[in-house]
C-alpha cells in the first residue's frame, strides 16, 4: 500500500559529541508537543540556556530518554560523524485483503519526521565555546522551524474518530549501519496493527502498540529502528488540558494543532 505521508527535515551541524543527547531531547520534546494530539497539561524543559515547551506525558517522556541514549550510543560506538533518527505518526486503517468477512487492520504514516545530527570534535576550549554558541543559535532556529511547519501544514493531519486514548500510534526509528535510510523509511510507512484487548476486528477505541515481526524486518535494522514497544504508545493524563502553563514565546500551547473530529 502507497502513503503520501508528510515529510519535514530538521538538521543540525558541528554539535560536540557532549551534546548532542541534549539537541535530540529537545527536538523531539518539541515535535511531540505539537503532534501528541491528546489533553496534556504542558511544562517547560531547560536544554542548553533554551527553553523547550514539553508534555506532561511520561511515556513519552520515557521513549525520548530511551531513544536519545541509544541514539549516543550508536554514534559512539562506530565514532560516526553524523546521525539520523525518524519520528514517524500512524493511522490506523482498515487493510485490504481478498478474505471475505476479514476486518483486518494495518498502521499507514501520516508524517514523518527526519532530524539529521552533524558532529563535531572541538580540540581546544576555544573551539568548544565557539561550539556551544553555534550549537544553542541552531537549536533556537530549529525549534522555531517546528513550530512552523507543525502549524503551517495541518491539512494532511487524519480526523480524530476516538476521545479514548491516543488517536494516532508513534514510532522514533534510529538509523544503523545495517540498512540505509530509504530501506529503514520504507520498512517502516506501513506495518500491521496487532491485536488489541476486546475483538480484534475493531480496534478503533483501544490503545495500539504497534509490533513489527519477523517478516517485516526486511534489511535488518536493529536498536530503535525495528522496535515498536509500549512505550511508542501516549495516553492522555486524567484531568489535564491543553491549555494553562507558561511555556516558551515561540511554543505557546495556542501554537499547537488543533484536534480535529469526525
Amino acid at each position: 500500500m502507497t502513503t503520501n505521508a508528510q515529510e519535514f527535515n530538521i538538521e543540525m551541524t558541528s554539535v560536540p559529541k557532549e551534546h548532542v543527547k541534549d539537541v535530540l531531547r529537545a527536538l523531539l520534546h518539541s515535535i511531540f508537543f505539537h503532534r501528541l494530539l491528546v489533553n496534556v497539561a504542558p511544562r517547560e524543559l531547560r536544554f542548553l540556556d533554551t527553553t523547550v515547551a514539553t508534555t506532561d506525558n511520561r511515556e513519552v517522556d520515557h521513549l525520548i530518554e530511551q531513544r536519545a541514549t541509544e541514539f549516543f550510543q550508536t554514534i559512539s560506538s562506530n565514532n560516526a560523524r553524523q546521525g539520523k533518527i525518524a519520528v514517524l505518526f500512524y493511522e490506523q486503517r482498515d487493510k485490504k485483503i481478498w478474505y471475505p468477512f476479514s476486518k483486518a487492520k494495518e498502521l499507514v504514516c501520516w508524517e514523518r519526521w527526519a532530524i539529521t545530527i552533524n558532529l563535531a570534535q572541538p580540540q581546544s576550549d576555544l573551539e568548544r565555546q565557539r561550539s556551544l554558541r553555534s550549537v544553542e543559535h541552531q537549536l533556537s532556529q530549529c525549534l522555531l522551524d517546528i513550530l512552523r511547519c507543525a502549524n503551517d501544514h495541518k491539512e494532511h493531519i487524519p480526523s480524530i474518530k476516538t476521545i479514548e486514548g491516543n488517536p494516532f500510534p508513534y514510532h522514533i526509528a534510529i538509523l544503523t549501519q545495517s540498512e540505509s535510510w530509504g530501506a529503514m523509511i520504507r520498512r517502516l510507512l506501513v506495518t500491521d496493527a496487532p491485536a488489541t484487548a476486546g475483538t480484534e476486528t475493531d480496534t478503533t477505541n483501544a490503545p495500539i502498540s504497534p509490533t513489527i515481526g519477523p517478516s517485516q524486518q526486511r534489511g535488518g535494522g536493529g536498536g530503535g529502528a525495528t522496535n515498536f514497544g509500549g512505550d511508542g504508545m501516549a495516553r492522555p493524563v486524567p484531568g489535564s488540558s491543553n491549555s494553562g502553563g507558561n511555556t516558551s514565546g515561540h511554543q505557546s500551547p495556542s501554537s499547537r494543532s488543533p484536534r480535529r473530529f469526525e
